[in-house]
C-alpha cells in the first residue's frame, strides 16, 4: 500500500493481525523487504499486526531528495504513518538502524507508543569506533575492503552499494553460512547509495540520544547477540542502563540477528514481553 506522510509517499506492507506494531527498518539506503521476509512470519505467534514501510528516500517510497532524510524526518514519519493507518498506541519493534528510530521515537511520542522492544541498536555515535575495530580484527582483506568503502564515501553508484553489502554480510552472523541465504533473501531490496552517503556523514556523527532515554516510561526490552560486531553488547547494555526498568536479553549464539539465529528463543522473549 501507499500512504501519504508529512508530504511525501510511503511504501508500506501490513502482515498478520492483533494489536499493531510498527516495525521500522535499519540499513540507511535500503529497503523494508529483508524484515518482511524474516519478521513478517512472526506475526502469529507474536499476536501483532507488523507495519513495514521504506523510510522516505528508500526502496519502493519516494526518492525525495537525500536532505529530507534526516533522522529527525524519519522518526517524524513514524508518527505520521501511525496516524495516517488510524492507529492507537503502537507497540514498536526496531533492528539495528531502525532501532536507533525506535528509541528515538519512544522519547518524543510517549503517548503514541505501548511497548518498546529493540535489537541490536545503540544510543550514540559510540558504536562507530567500535564496529570498526570489530570489522578490522574480524573481517577478510576482501570484507574489509568493503566496510571501509561503506563508510568512506567512495562507493561510485548503487550497484556497488548492493555488493559490498553482501560481503560484509558474514559478519552479521555468528553462524557464517547463514550469509548467503541472508543475501538471497534480499535480492529484490532496493540499494540508495546517495542517502546512506547522506545519513552517514550528516546523521550518524552526531547522533546521540542518551539523554532522552530516561523519558522513556512504556515497557522496554532490549536485545542483542553475544557476537554483533556493529552494535555490540556494550551498547545494549548502554540503552538498558538509561531506560527506567527495562529488560536486557542477550542471546549468546547470535551475531547482529538474533531473530535469526536464533529464532525459537528471540520470538519467545519477544511474546513473552508483549502478552503482558
Amino acid at each position: 500500500m501507499e500512504l501519504s506522510v508529512n508530504g511525501t509517499t510511503l511504501h508500506a506492507e501490513v502482515v498478520g493481525d492483533g494489536a499493531p506494531c510498527l516495525v521500522p527498518h535499519g540499513g540507511p539506503g535500503t529497503d523494508s523487504g529483508g524484515l518482511v521476509r524474516s519478521l513478517g512470519p512472526l506475526a502469529g505467534p507474536l499476536g501483532r499486526r507488523m507495519v513495514f514501510w521504506d523510510h522516505r528516500g528508500h526502496g519502493r517510497s519516494e526518492w525525495v531528495p537525500v536532505e529530507q532524510c534526516t533522522q529527525d524526518q524519519l522518526v517524524a514519519d513514524m508518527e505520521g504513518v501511525r496516524l495516517e493507518l488510524g492507529l492507537g498506541p503502537v507497540d514498536v519493534l526496531g533492528i539495528s538502524w531502525g532501532g536507533f528510530l525506535a528509541l528515538m521515537y519512544a522519547a518524543r511520542h510517549p503517548g503514541s507508543i505501548r511497548r518498546l522492544a529493540v535489537v541490536g541498536a545503540a544510543a550514540s555515535h559510540a558504536f562507530m569506533p567500535r564496529a570498526e575495530t570489530n570489522a578490522r580484527q574480524q573481517a577478510t582483506p576482501e570484507q574489509w575492503a568493503a566496510y571501509r568503502s561503506l563508510w568512506d564515501g567512495s562507493l561510485p553508484d548503487d550497484a556497488s552499494f548492493r555488493q559490498a553489502f553482501e560481503t560484509i554480510r558474514p559478519l552479521y552472523f555468528h553462524d557464517k553460512a547463514l550469509a548467503a541465504v541472508a543475501n538471497a533473501a534480499r535480492a529484490d531490496t532496493r540499494y540508495r547509495i546517495a542517502v546512506r552517503q547522506f545519513v552517514i556523514e550528516h546523521e550518524y556523527r552526531t547522533y546521540d540520544c542518551r539523554a532522552d532515554l530516561a523519558a522513556i516510561r512504556c515497557p522496554t526490552l532490549v536485545m542483542v547477540g553475544r557476537h554483533d560486531w556493529i552494535c555490540p553488547v556494550d551498547q545494549t547494555e548502554e540503552i538498558h542502563r538509561l531506560i527506567p526498568q527495562s529488560e536486557l536479553a542477550i542471546f549468546e549464539r547470535s551475531g547482529h540477528s538474533p531473530q535469526v539465529e536464533e529464532r525459537e528463543a528471540f520470538t519467545e522473549r519477544l511474546r513473552s514481553f508483549l502478552a503482558r
